[in-house]
């Protein structure tokens, strides 16, 4: 089965979306059952490729050039792409499926299936720019319409898209993530190469990952952190790995207090080679997140064995189960009282982070894989085309 799909995203730092394709393609270009034209910005090759750093770079560059130059960059991005996307899907054979990984397809006269990873911009318009939420208010009901059949990575996901566009269940399934085989315990000397480069030692930090912005809802974490005895903060320093998103202006006024005295360190965007010795080394991960599609962060601490406190909305009790210490998003107290748990029992951090271990490892990217190739198999069924 001859299948296209628009890896543009890959082009950006990695954040949920690019795992999302980096991992899925990879899992299924191993399957003998289908043939991948991956189209990824001027390119599209046969097989699951990672774009060079340069090429990247090069792209990043050029987009931030035009954001600060042109009007309405965003408009302008997406129609490049569009023609891009144009010119390579007159290239595949036909009856090729084109699988679009983010949300919004480009017009495409084949069989379609489209991944929804979450309904954010609807259940919380807020806790985005202005131009995406009307980007996505404008595309997706169209999107959803034009598409045979639409994946989401999680029954919340799936629920909220029912709720906003009636969306008949049969034409959606889900498919869960899952950790990347790099992501697993290690013992602190083999961790002691990358976390130096960090200047970050192994078993001495509190960790949280993701992009700088509201729905991740750091000032919560911050507020809680801040409560800690003294003695905690200072043998366990909060360290937040993550590009700075949008509306960040009050995040950062509220950890000045936390940096200036040490305890609180902003990482940045961390290379991905660093990315598993970092989730590894932590004495305990943080993920109070207010929204997420499905939260592969806390799956990917959890699959190092390392303690786990998230948030309980939407998709990460579906994640984390009862394998992880589970708080509502907006209760300060209560996420100050696990976290303090887990730093003070460090035999009860140990238990928890091998009941997380147990739990990653029922996830797996090959059963994704093979979920999204029965979706596949399923449209072209029923659009008549012999397999």
């Amino acid at each position: 089965m001859d299948v296209l799909v628009n890896a543009t995203p890959l082009l950006a730092p990695l954040t949920g979306i690019g795992q999302y394709i980096r991992h899925l393609f990879s899992a299924m270009d191993q399957l003998p059952e289908t043939h991948l034209h991956v189209c990824c910005g001027l390119r599209c090759e046969t097989g699951m490729h990672l774009p060079s750093p340069v090429a990247a770079r090069t792209l990043q560059g050029a987009y931030g050039l035009a954001r600060r130059l042109l009007p309405n960059p965003r408009a302008i991005k997406r129609q490049v792409e569009a023609a891009a996307f144009r010119y390579h899907a007159r290239r595949v054979p036909a009856n090729t499926l084109y699988h679009e990984p983010n949300f919004l397809p480009q017009p495409f006269d084949g069989p379609t299936v489209v991944t929804v990873l979450d309904m954010s911009c609807f259940d919380h318009p807020e806790a985005h720019p202005a131009e995406r939420v009307r980007i996505m208010e404008r595309n997706l009901p169209g999107a959803l319409q034009r598409a045979d059949h639409i994946i989401v990575i999680s029954e919340a996901s799936g629920a909220a898209l029912r709720h906003w566009f009636k969306v008949d269940p049969a034409r959606i399934s889900t498919t869960y993530l899952a950790a990347d085989a790099r992501f697993q315990p290690h013992s602190a000397a083999l961790l002691a190469p990358a976390l130096t480069q960090l200047g970050l030692t192994s078993g001495a930090y509190v960790l949280s990952v993701g992009t700088l912005e509201p729905r991740k809802n750091l000032s919560t974490l911050f507020a809680a952190y801040a409560g800690l005895p003294a003695s905690l903060r200072q043998r366990y320093p909060l360290v937040v790995a993550g590009m700075k998103g949008w509306d960040n202006e009050a995040l950062m006024a509220s950890a000045t207090a936390l940096v200036q005295r040490g305890e609180l360190r902003f990482l940045g965007y961390v290379a991905d080679e660093l990315i598993p010795a970092l989730y590894a080394g932590a004495a305990a991960f943080c993920y109070p997140s207010r929204y997420e599609g499905f939260g592969l962060p806390a799956l990917e601490a959890m699959a190092c064995g390392v303690p786990v406190i998230t948030g309980n909305k939407t998709s990460l009790p579906e994640v984390v189960g009862d394998a992880g210490l589970m708080v509502d998003p907006d209760d300060v107290d209560g996420m100050r009282e696990r976290l303090q748990q887990l730093l003070e029992d460090r035999a009860f951090a140990e238990a928890l982070g091998q009941r997380g271990l147990a739990r990653a490892q029922t996830f797996s990217w090959d059963r994704c894989a093979q979920e999204t190739l029965a979706v596949y198999t399923r449209v072209m069924q029923q659009r008549g085309h012999t397999l």
